[in-house]
């Protein structure tokens, strides 16, 4: 999906979210250089599309800012790490510490993170469907 297909989207499903400005391409390619890793397609075309999305009523971003996917991927996690969560890329949360992640080998599935129990829990096949159901309330973690 393009960069204004997202925000339409976006904007269109839930006022309850506020959409940042759109990340730069050359910040995401920076963030890609810092965590040295290229982001799948589909998060790159929702970057260039907002950098950031602000839960309102909660007041947290359920998907992060670019600076914050490099601390939290980097050094957040330190610690917790393992084999399965290094093919992950988070780039946000539920709001409860568990962070939703995309997988860093071509995989589209968008997943959360327990650092607890160091395991990846599907959430949906892709971010649209992601998107999709976080709005709607289908998919609680």
């Amino acid at each position: 999906m393009d960069a204004g297909t997202w925000r339409r989207t976006l904007q269109a499903a839930d006022d309850r979210l506020e959409l940042q400005p759109p990340a730069d391409p050359g910040e995401i390619a920076a963030v890609e250089l810092r965590l040295g890793i290229t982001f799948p397609a589909e998060l790159r075309g929702l970057y260039a599309a907002t950098d950031g999305i602000l839960d309102r009523p909660g007041e947290w971003f359920v998907m992060w800012r670019l600076g914050d996917v490099a601390h939290w991927n980097l050094e957040a996690w330190n610690g917790w790490e393992s084999e399965t969560r290094r093919r992950l890329l988070g780039f946000g949360d539920d709001g409860a510490g568990d962070p939703f992640c995309v997988g860093l080998d071509g995989e589209t599935t968008v997943c959360t993170w327990s650092p607890v129990e160091q395991e990846a829990r599907p959430l949906a096949p892709n971010l649209r469907e992601f998107w999709s159901g976080w709005l709607s309330g289908q998919i609680k973690t």
